[in-house]
């Protein structure tokens, strides 16, 4: 199941999500509670069969730049992920069962406030009703987009062929992909990120060598 594309067979696919997403909303429900603090910092029970093996990185094959994505937001409103091109974006891909995302959010919240400059985006592989009853209880402080066959078939279009939530894609202002990293993010990963794209908005490098620092330091 692991080794299937994205795009094959969505309806097994999307009823397996949604069972997931009950089961694992209402275990965070009952084990987190809601708590940044409590999610920031439980870091010991780290679910790895969440990430992509090693041979199934996404970073040697993804696309050059953003194509075109829409997905509807948390109102239902189709909301193209172009919008936010013109400045640099970290774009991660979540789901309310998925325990290393939900680490991971408040490290994003905070991200977000801390480097205005770069615009972090949410995408849920998940069904709209939980999204938004986590959403309202996690006070997201960045955009969320939304869908199950839809946010899958975007992962695919940025080059991702095997689904492994938590991940990430970092872009600059003018859309360009500059890596994608699988697995769950932690606060050294976007330091480098920060810096990376400090020196690629500044001149002092060019695309190439911010894609490898990224796919160094990642």
């Amino acid at each position: 199941m692991a080794k299937k594309r994205l795009t094959q067979n969505p309806t097994l696919l999307t009823a397996l999500l949604s069972v997931a997403t009950l089961a694992g909303y209402a275990t965070y429900r009952l084990t987190v509670g809601g708590s940044d603090a409590e999610m920031a910092a439980d870091h010991s029970d780290h679910d790895d069969s969440m990430q992509a093996p090693a041979d199934d990185s996404a970073a040697s094959r993804f696309a050059d730049s953003l194509p075109d994505i829409v997905l509807n937001d948390l109102a239902g409103t189709p909301t193209p992920l172009s919008t936010w091109v013109g400045q640099p974006m970290l774009i991660n891909f979540w789901a309310t069962w998925c325990a290393p995302c939900l680490r991971e959010i408040p490290l994003l919240k905070a991200f977000n406030d801390e480097h205005p400059a770069i615009q972090v985006v949410g995408i849920a592989v998940d069904r709209d009703e939980p999204v938004r009853e986590f959403a309202a209880e996690m006070a997201f402080n960045y955009p969320n987009l939304v869908g199950q066959t839809e946010a899958m078939n975007a992962a695919a279009a940025l080059g991702v062929e095997v689904i492994a939530l938590p991940f990430t894609v970092f872009t600059d202002a003018e859309g360009a992909i500059l890596g994608i990293h699988s697995g769950e993010i932690h606060r050294e990963h976007l330091e480098n990120l920060a810096a990376t794209l400090a020196d690629l908005e500044a001149g002092r490098i060019g695309r190439d060598t911010a894609r490898e620092r990224i796919a160094g330091l990642m």
